[in-house]
């Protein structure tokens, strides 16, 4: 499959993937329709008919609805004490902001300051209070056990009695809270909520969706939907499930904290649910889901429905810090921006308090009074303006980051133009790169699917990083692929040749068959002309592959009659390419679908997931330390590119877990953090001791059997070996005169006293000539003289000293053909050539 049919196929599963599904209703879902239709409507008339105080336990009240009946079983009688640590939580918070601003205000005596603080309150301690009044965004913080309900028994229900049409697969209840810590997170919606306004006071319907985390082992977490009610004179927020066993909508005005919170709820939601039980019975679709459901986007619980807790949660908001501007300047300047720099939107900050009626348990946000700020500060977040406004701002500085990267690459494309060079690079290095590019572009494409108000910036960012996949990583990987294909030939060669010999050990092994007793003469008499021939065995043919080459470069015409159908080498190119961006999209999909897949595994498994995930992502010069190994390569790629690579791939790593006020909601954890900027800049470190100390400095000898041998191009020459020829350089002797510099050398040379011809200056060194630059090449030489050379840093003994041997080797290069050269002469040849420029003799790749 090529390329763009592999594209193709990747829209349209993303299409499909994100598609609503239109199925035609079946008379069975208008059915379970108009009963759902009907319990609404007998709901809304009992609310509609109902008091404050109809729901009370010690005096055996009870409203005749779904859970909140006698019968029922529920735990109501800790609703009581729910409400009144509910007001604690109000009043505790609204009487520590009266007096901060008391006490504020009698330390402001200076004018200039009074005219500066537009909010202090005067008169009313409750409408002057700085609330938002729109309190759509985001809150998340920790949650802790309550002490109300320690010790009580958990009801056991009759779930047959609550839900007769229902078989149950499990009696175990899911969201139901174990531990006694752990993580909350509220996305409040109140944008296109109705709103009920009376003389001095409102009330507004709200939506919030609810992800409880489980602090245990497991690390269960949970989402649901709630809908209630938000009065914006005090900030408190009251919201409810809904379920086939709890009609909890129809029940909230009877868990409010006041008989006037009760009546304005009771108002409000006599005109909103009689409206959507309207929309229900119009509507062309059917849909058997609530719409007031906590889960109205999953189908498992019509294939295979459990019993889950129901939940009450009272949230109340704090005042807004704020001493320069008013909150509804604030607010104002979020909804229609002006650039108003002297404005800031300080965050949402609320406590809760969430009840499972059906489970027995009750959660508190942890945060002062009862815990100190540094264990806790509540639930805190940003609005959903100031969110959608750090999202761009983190997706255009992520645009940014790739542009750099793209910037890099392209430099060290440039930098890698030839065939040597592109050889030292590992294929995975770069594979690895761009396959975490094109992660994030498809991930970002999805996103761009979900966020309208972030749809443009998204779609831009995931345009470049596509463009830094398709059109540079997947070049540069093509033609990566394309120069090391020889090499890759080669290895199958010698996998061939290890097998053929067990192959023929297998043969062998066979037993023969005793010979068929026949008659005689009838082995040795042809056969007849009827019988078949056999099949004739074809002997692969052993043929130079340079003179195959030779021979095409001149111009013989006898390929051009082969048949169509022949493999070429250039359809065995076209082949393998194709095969490559088959593997690698493929393995982008299947990573976006298991990352998607993910975000519904428990909070622990998926933590070990995204960690591993960063890890492999961030382990892209593993591969390039371990060719190094194996081709004894001290340098491949830019320190530029490598240093700039670990540093732009590290960013988001660092923004997510070091920032409190992410976009993710990521809990900060500099330890990870350091220990991924560790593993990364390892293998940097490793990198730059590979060209220093050599590619297999830090291999042991035991490892020495997988390594292949590789020739040394530093070797330490001594005189002992001038004679056998060993590994000395030819042409020692020969006295440079070609070049004014080499005249001089020679003459100085010439002068000096006890100065054999072809040394150096120095005593220990002799003199070369560089076929590249023509210019003289002094080197260090070890004297024969055993007891100098043992002499380790003795400088007087040998005339050399240890850290010229060292360090003054990685000037000079000798080929396996003996030709000495300068380093930097001999390292530019060979970018270009694996050839020795004086004999043409093939040389191993650096």
């Amino acid at each position: 499959m090529d390329a763009p049919r592999l594209l193709v196929l990747i829209f349209i599963l993303l299409i499909l993937f994100a598609s609503p599904d239109t199925q035609t209703p079946s008379p069975s879902q208008r059915r379970e329709l108009d009963h759902l239709v009907i319990q609404e409507r007998h709901d809304l008339d009992l609310l509609g008919h109902s008091w404050y105080g109809d729901l009370n336990v010690e005096e055996e009240k009870w409203i005749n609805v779904t859970g909140s009946r006698k019968q029922d079983g529920y735990a109501w009688h800790l609703l009581d004490e729910v409400q009144e640590r509910a007001r604690q939580q109000a009043n505790t918070v609204l009487e520590a902001w009266h007096r901060a601003t008391e006490n504020e205000q009698d330390l402001i005596e200076d004018e200039s300051i009074k005219s500066l603080n537009t909010t202090a309150p005067k008169t009313s301690k409750v409408q002057d209070v700085p609330l938002y009044q729109n309190v759509t965004g985001f809150v998340h913080g920790r949650w802790v056990r309550s002490k109300i309900g320690n010790g009580v028994k958990v009801p056991l229900l009759n779930l047959t009695a609550l839900n007769p049409g229902v078989s149950y697969t499990t009696e175990k209840y899911t969201r139901n809270v174990t531990a006694w810590e752990g993580n909350l997170r509220i996305r409040l919606d109140e944008k296109q909520s109705k709103i009920l306004v009376l003389e001095d006071t409102s009330v507004r319907e709200i939506t919030a969706e609810l992800t409880l985390e489980d602090g245990t082992s497991n690390g269960h977490h949970w989402e649901m939907t709630l809908h209630g009610v938000h009065y914006p004179q005090n900030g408190s927020l009251l919201l409810t499930t809904t379920g086939q066993r709890f009609a909890g909508i129809f029940a909230l005005p009877h868990f409010t904290l006041s008989e006037e919170a009760f009546r304005l709820a009771r108002q409000l939601l006599n005109t909103t649910l009689d409206e959507a039980i309207k929309v229900q019975e119009s509507a062309s679709e059917t849909n058997a889901f609530s719409p007031w459901s906590s889960s109205p986007q999953s189908t498992s619980d019509m294939l295979f429905p459990t019993p889950h807790c129901e939940y009450i949660m009272y949230l109340q908001q704090h005042p807004v810090e704020t001493r320069f501007a008013d909150v509804k300047s604030i607010e104002t300047e979020l909804v229609d921006p002006t650039g108003r720099l002297d404005i800031s939107s300080p965050p949402l900050k609320m406590s809760a308090l969430v009840f499972s009626p059906d489970c027995g348990f009750v959660l508190e946000s942890k945060g002062p009074p009862d815990f100190p700020p540094q264990h806790g500060q509540h639930l805190q977040g940003p609005k959903l303006e100031t969110y959608v406004r750090s999202g761009r701002r983190f997706i255009l500085a992520y645009a940014v980051v790739v542009c750099a990267e793209i910037w890099l690459l392209q430099r060290q494309m440039r930098e890698a133009s030839t065939p040597s060079t592109r050889s030292r690079i590992s294929f995975y290095t770069v594979g690895m790169m761009a396959m975490g590019d094109g992660f994030l572009c498809m991930c970002f494409l999805v996103a761009s699917i979900m966020l309208d108000a972030t749809f443009l910036p998204l779609v831009a960012t995931a345009f470049l990083a596509f463009l830094s996949v398709s059109f540079f990583g997947m070049k540069f990987l093509m033609d990566i692929w394309t120069v090391q294909g020889p090499e890759r030939d080669e290895r199958r060669r010698q996998q061939e040749r290890r097998r053929a010999p067990a192959d023929l050990a297998a043969m062998a092994s066979v037993p023969t068959p005793d010979p068929a007793i026949r008659t005689a003469g009838a082995d040795t008499l042809p056969l007849p002309v009827t019988a078949g021939r056999p099949a004739s065995v074809n002997v692969p043919l052993a043929i130079n592959q340079q003179l195959q080459d030779t021979t095409a470069a001149g111009g013989q015409t006898a390929n051009n009659s082969q048949p169509a159908t022949q493999t070429t080498p250039e359809n065995t190119a076209r082949r393998e390419l194709s095969a490559l961006y088959t593997r690698f999209y493929f393995v982008l999909v299947v990573l976006l679908f298991l990352t998607l897949y993910s975000l519904t595994w428990p909070s622990a498994l998926g933590t070990i997931y995204i960690r591993t995930l960063t890890v492999s992502y961030l382990s892209f010069f593993i591969p390039q330390i371990h060719r190094n190994i194996m081709r004894n390569c001290r340098k491949a790629l830019q320190w530029r590119f490598v240093v700039g690579q670990s540093i732009l791939r590290m960013l988001p790593v660092a923004y997510i877990y070091l920032n409190p006020d992410n976009v993710f909601f990521v809990e900060t954890n500099s330890n990870w953090v350091i220990a991924v900027f560790g593993w990364s800049w390892f293998q940097v470190w490793i990198l730059v001791s590979q060209e220093l100390f050599g590619p297999r400095f830090f291999v042991p000898k035991a490892c020495s059997t997988w390594i292949p041998a590789a020739y040394d191009y530093h070797p330490i020459l001594r005189e002992e070996d001038e004679e056998s020829g060993a590994s000395f350089p030819i042409g020692f002797t020969q006295a440079a005169t070609s070049s004014p510099d080499m005249a001089t050398a020679s003459s100085s040379s010439s002068n000096t006293p006890g100065l054999k011809k072809g040394e150096g200056a120095g005593k220990g060194k002799k003199s070369f000539d560089c076929a590249i630059c023509m210019q003289s090449l002094e080197v260090p030489v070890v004297p024969r003289d055993a007891e100098s050379r043992n002499a380790g840093t003795s400088t007087a003994g040998m005339g050399v000293g240890m850290k010229d041997l060292v360090f003054g080797r990685r000037a000079y290069m000798v080929t396996p053909c003996r030709h000495i050269f300068h380093s930097v002469c001999l390292e530019g040849w060979m970018r270009y050539r694996l050839q020795c420029p004086i004999c043409r003799d093939n040389l191993p790749p650096l």
